[in-house]
């Protein structure tokens, strides 16, 4: 339940009507209330004023016993009276019967009617309250919008989000002055929730407007989300340009731009505000990951290559799934591959993977030690990658006939190329290699 509900629903113990000297007499269906009637309320107020609520009761029940009438009570102030008391004792249930036979006897007592929707309330009957309170709006004369917002709110609480949408716009279409910064959050907040985004979007602009602090912040973070959900990210990456101009100290803007630009397939803009994010509010990992990755991306290697071992570091010692080390160990390897310098790229898998078990990373090994012309070398680490039944097995096969044919191992190389064509990735490759093979063993 909105908690804004807790406070501002204020039912008094009498209304105002009720709290009139009783030499006032107050008309019910046009008849002056029984003298008999006063004298008891002036007894049960009595009561009330020490905070007396059995005793008010208890005068309430043993007056009413001597009607001719079964009921708790016979005359709809009484009920209200009864009510309250039951009410001020959180006894619900008794509360709540009596306000309906107060209604019973008299359908346009508003007072009742009030005091039954803050029972719903408080015993979180949303439904009935939403009711009880669009039914108090309705006897209310000269009509008072903060009952049709209660409605509002209480069906949005209950779910009822289209019905709490129209009740809104019929408090505000009603009452266009007299709406509250609380009123159109709540409003808001129904359009966001039935994923009316472009309703929402000038309701939000609003409360932006009106507000300070953290509050105006959410509503920013709000309306940010709600361009990014309609795919607007034109106007998304404006607010948030904006926004990080105008609180260059605030991590969450800079986040959200590179949120928006990587949205947009601007990788060097977005690397470019995730290096200030990085200077306002130190990277997660996630975030450290992504700095490294567009490095490698935006072909700068030697940033890559640090940011990779520093996550590779801090990892050390801490469980984490195979295939995120490998892969780490992979794109560090590349940057180091990016930079020419193939002997960093051999020191990281010797130094991470010392007893060469992994086979993936011993292809990967094979790679480098190919591309820095240690053929023999190569040819083994290939080999023995294939050997160990690595997930690319006859990638392996097909590149150690290649080293094994650079270093002139002819007899090797169309071994290797001959387990490689029993692979259909492989197969067009090997065969040709092959024939290659017997054609210049013929000059």
């Amino acid at each position: 339940m909105n908690p804004i509900l807790k406070t501002a629903i204020v039912i008094l113990i009498f209304t105002a009507g009720s709290l009139t000297p009783l030499e006032t007499t107050l008309a019910q269906d046009d008849q002056k209330m029984p003298m008999s009637i006063q004298r008891l309320l002036i007894k049960v107020r009595a009561a009330m004023d020490k905070d007396d609520y059995a005793a008010a009761v208890k005068l309430i029940q043993t007056d009413q016993a001597k009607s001719e009438s079964n009921a708790a009570c016979s005359h709809p102030t009484v009920c209200l009276a009864l009510g309250n008391c039951f009410l001020m004792q959180k006894k619900m249930t008794h509360a709540e019967s009596a306000y309906l036979t107060a209604l019973s006897l008299d359908k346009n007592y508003l007072d009742a009617q009030v005091n039954l929707a803050k029972v719903y309330t408080d015993t979180n009957r949303t439904a009935k309250a939403a009711g009880a309170f669009w039914a108090a709006y309705q006897l209310s004369d000269p009509k008072n919008p903060k009952y049709l917002y209660y409605s509002a709110v209480m069906a949005l609480t209950d779910g009822k989000t289209q019905t709490a949408i129209r009740r809104f716009e019929s408090l505000f279409s009603a009452h266009p002055d007299q709406g509250t910064r609380q009123w159109r959050e709540n409003y808001a907040n129904a359009l966001v929730t039935a994923r009316q985004w472009k309703k929402a979007a000038p309701v939000i602009r609003d409360l932006i407007a009106q507000s300070k602090g953290e509050s105006r912040i959410k509503w920013q973070e709000a309306l940010l989300q709600v361009y990014l959900t309609i795919n607007d990210t034109g106007k998304a990456l404006d607010l948030a340009g904006t926004l990080s101009r105008q609180a260059p100290s605030e991590a969450r803007w800079w986040k959200a731009l590179v949120h928006i630009r990587l949205t947009r397939g601007e990788y060097a803009n977005a690397f470019e505000d995730l290096i200030i994010y990085s200077f306002v509010t130190p990277l997660t990992r996630q975030e450290k990951k992504l700095f490294a990755d567009l490095s490698l991306q935006l072909n700068i290697p030697a940033r890559a290559a640090r940011m990779y071992e520093t996550l590779i570091t801090e990892t050390a010692g801490k469980k984490a799934s195979p295939n995120h080390n490998r892969q780490m160990i992979d794109r560090l390897v590349c940057a180091y591959r990016q930079m020419g310098r193939g002997d960093k790229a051999l020191a990281v898998l010797n130094r991470l993977d010392p007893q060469a078990g992994n086979p993936e990373l011993l292809l990967l090994k094979g790679d480098v030690l190919y591309e820095t012309k240690k053929y023999k070398a190569a040819d083994k680490a290939f080999r023995t990658a294939a050997q160990k039944n690595c997930s690319q097995k006859g990638q392996a096969w097909l590149m150690a006939g290649y080293a094994a044919w650079q270093y002139n191992d002819l007899v090797a190389s169309r071994s290797a190329f001959e387990q490689a064509a029993q692979f259909k990735r492989q197969r067009k490759d090997a065969l040709a290699a092959i024939a290659q093979l017997k054609k210049n063993s013929r000059m």
